[in-house]
């Protein structure tokens, strides 16, 4: 994980800190778990996400800790036939969810992947299935940690307003790609 990622991480985990029991409905930031407590079989930038917080939960985001990894494997199992994902479950890797919709990230390349909500169709029954950042870094920074959560999260929601107090809803010049493209 970058450092600068990194370090917003800390600073809006402190910030929240301060506003409980406030902010715990809608964000929590948990601290980093011990590299040893982290399971070797992960890929390195979730490892390196999950020594910098042991989970989160960030308006619409939901991304696991070490202790509720497992829980959400099975969604492997229910992906659209078209995906592929079923049929090579060990190169896929559910890290969190959206709006209870999974988020994968594909272990041998880095990049995040969802199933962007085109109409109301319940996830699985979907017809595209994206890949919406190169790597894990820019899909948090962009996407849960900045302008780009707006597009796919709410942008009339607490966790935006935060970030909008932060100064974080301003896309800057390294933007990433509309998930809903």
């Amino acid at each position: 994980m970058n450092p600068d990622l990194r370090e917003l991480i800390a600073e809006l985990r402190t910030d929240l800190e301060a506003d409980q029991p406030a902010t715990l409905v809608w964000a929590e930031i948990y601290d980093g778990a011990p590299a040893d407590q982290i399971p070797r079989d992960l890929p390195q930038s979730v490892r390196e996400l999950l020594e910098t917080t042991n989970g989160l939960r960030a308006g619409s985001f939901d991304l696991r800790g070490t202790d509720l990894l497992g829980d959400v494997q099975y969604y492997i199992e229910l992906m659209p036939e078209f995906t592929g994902v079923a049929d090579e479950p060990g190169e896929w890797l559910v890290f969190g969810t959206l709006s209870d919709e999974p988020l994968l990230i594909r272990r041998d390349t880095g990049a995040v992947w969802y199933l962007p909500a085109e109409t109301t169709d319940e996830w699985f029954m979907r017809e595209a299935f994206l890949d919406v950042a190169p790597d894990l870094d820019s899909f948090l920074a962009y996407y849960v940690f900045g302008a780009g959560y707006g597009e796919v999260g709410s942008d009339n929601d607490e966790w935006w307003g935060f970030l909008d107090e932060q100064g974080l809803t301003t896309p800057g010049d390294d933007e990433n790609e509309d998930m809903d493209d």
